[in-house]
């Protein structure tokens, strides 16, 4: 990273092809990183650097998803970036396994913008104030940029970023740096001089709010270089061999070539810019609120908020009327089943034997033997409903491959161990809710149980016991969410029939589980004088 093509082209890219502050963490980013791997990669970077930088804006100009740009610290962190960030450093990591150097500076520069964005104040909260500030601060700060990335350079006590090495640690460096960000959210805003910025971008910035700024830079640049040195480090151990060297003079020239080209579409995206924020202040002194010129980011946030907010409401009001959450309906369906099972051999619950000493066809949830069912205890568990590859992966490393042993262990103590934020006690119980209710019903894709557990029944029981027109629509509603499209991806809403099938269904496994406990009764011995009769 110290040859002389390497920084001249870092020279031409940051004068000519830099026309954002996504574009300028990017390329900002790549002299920091130190490690012999990432100075590998960044080879490749600077040699593919028209789709790495195309990447670091395609997440606005191409995929316009702004809901996944965002941590909104105060409302449960509520926000698609982890998420997606992981999607596109597992695809840079298939890219860069299979030789594929271009695609894989694109992934990287798309990966870039969902781990920068929420570094961004303004992309952890929203307000009425801010609708009106947000697009005149940001351009404000891309006019300042240069300013304030020196600013950080020069101060002794500049913030840096560092990664856990926990294995949700993208993911955990996106919600830890957006909470960092969001302290300073209303200092940003109380701090910026919209009349000032109107006529000079850069003057709408204050002394406090660029030294604000200018730390947040900091971790922004500091962090993505981080990040790019684990990437290099996790592809070369996928390879098992280094990642080939690029040289930066071929770079060099293409981005020399494009001088011109670069430089006329960055006035031309600035000048339309200015124009736009011009039309925004003059409609806000006019009417007092921000309406024909709202920023399209602005305007599909708040719709999808409201969808978020609306389905919130509706997965309380569910909770009530479904007499309370998933884990009392549970709760109550084996408490049933506990006084029935007493009932039967005449001791109290607290006499029968611990599940874990019985044999294995007697654990309620074991798959049943009639019909066709999808999933077994003895299944992979990235076979199991929600469970993908990575998350497979997780657990793997927890001991538990299996459905059997996934469905054994306790949600609380998992949810420690996987030490996630977003793998939550309540979110393992769903998924061990979708995996019984996949090995108790025949023929029941994992879609079909997601919707089922999301509606609020949970379990077999509580479907046996619901009538058809009350769970059609309970999942016809659900199906309607943003969850349950996500869950459906693409495919129709169970009709009535087939939910008048998974009521009929469920019936018949209560009745096959009381049968498996009645032969278990048959053969095991439930009190200390049975076991002594046998024993003679």
């Amino acid at each position: 990273m110290t040859t002389k093509s390497t920084n001249l082209l870092l020279t031409i890219l940051r004068a000519a092809h830099c026309r954002s502050t996504h574009h300028h963490f990017a390329i900002d980013a790549l002299p920091l990183v130190g490690t012999p791997a990432g100075e590998r990669l960044v080879g490749h970077l600077l040699r593919h650097h028209h789709r790495y930088l195309a990447g670091a804006k395609d997440p606005d100009t191409r995929f316009r998803d702004f809901q996944n740009h965002v941590i909104h610290v105060d409302d449960g962190y509520w926000g698609g970036a982890p998420r997606v960030a992981h999607q596109w450093y597992d695809r840079m990591q298939r890219y860069l396994r299979t030789d594929r150097w271009s695609d894989a500076a694109h992934a990287a520069g798309v990966l870039s913008h969902y781990f920068t964005d929420p570094i961004q104040p303004l992309h952890t909260a929203q307000t009425p104030v801010e609708k009106v500030l947000h697009r005149p601060i940001e351009w404000s700060v891309t006019k300042s940029y240069s300013t304030l990335f020196n600013q950080w350079q020069s101060d002794p006590s500049r913030t840096v970023f560092q990664l856990s090495d926990s294995p949700g640690w993208l993911g955990e460096a996106i919600l830890t740096s957006a909470r960092v960000a969001h302290e300073h959210y209303e200092t940003l805003l109380d701090h910026y001089d919209l009349k000032a910025g109107r006529s000079d971008p850069p003057s709408g910035l204050d002394g406090v709010s660029r030294g604000c700024l200018s730390q947040l830079i900091g971790l922004c640049v500091t962090g993505w270089a981080r990040v790019i040195e684990r990437a290099a480090y996790d592809a070369e151990q996928s390879r098992s061999e280094p990642i080939p060297r690029q040289g930066t003079t071929l770079g060099m020239v293409l981005a020399g070539i494009r001088v011109p080209h670069q430089t006329w579409i960055r006035r031309i995206e600035h000048r339309l810019e200015q124009k736009k924020i011009t039309a925004l202040i003059d409609e806000f002194e006019a009417t007092g609120k921000i309406e024909k010129n709202m920023p399209s980011e602005l305007r599909i946030m708040e719709k999808v908020r409201h969808i978020y907010t609306k389905e919130r409401e509706y997965n309380r009001l569910r909770a009530e009327r479904q007499n309370g959450s998933m884990i009392r309906i549970l709760q109550a369906d084996d408490s049933e089943v506990a006084s029935t099972d007493a009932k039967a051999t005449n001791v109290t619950p607290a006499a029968k034997k611990a599940p874990s000493d019985l044999p294995p066809a007697t654990i309620p949830f074991v798959s049943p033997q009639e019909g066709n069912v999808r999933l077994h205890v003895e299944d992979a568990l990235v076979d199991a409903p929600s469970i993908g590859t990575k998350t497979a992966a997780r657990f793997a490393k927890l001991g538990i491959n299996t459905v059997g042993e996934f469905l054994a262990a306790d949600p609380t103590d998992l949810a420690e161990k996987l030490a996630t934020r977003w793998i939550t006690r309540d979110t393992l119980h769903a998924w061990r809710c979708q995996a019984i209710l996949m090995c108790q019903l025949p023929d029941m894709l994992a879609r079909d149980t997601q919707l089922l557990v999301g509606a609020g029944f949970a379990t077999a029981d509580s479907i046996a016991k619901t009538n058809l027109e009350t769970l059609y629509q309970a999942i016809s509603e659900y199906a309607a969410t943003y969850s349950g499209r996500r869950y459906l991806r693409g495919a129709e809403p169970p009709d009535r029939d087939r939910v008048d099938t998974w009521i009929g269904e469920a019936a018949l496994a209560m009745v096959r589980q009381k049968r498996a406990v009645s032969r278990m009764r048959s053969v095991v011995p439930t009190t200390e004088q049975d076991q002594t009769t046998r024993a003679a």
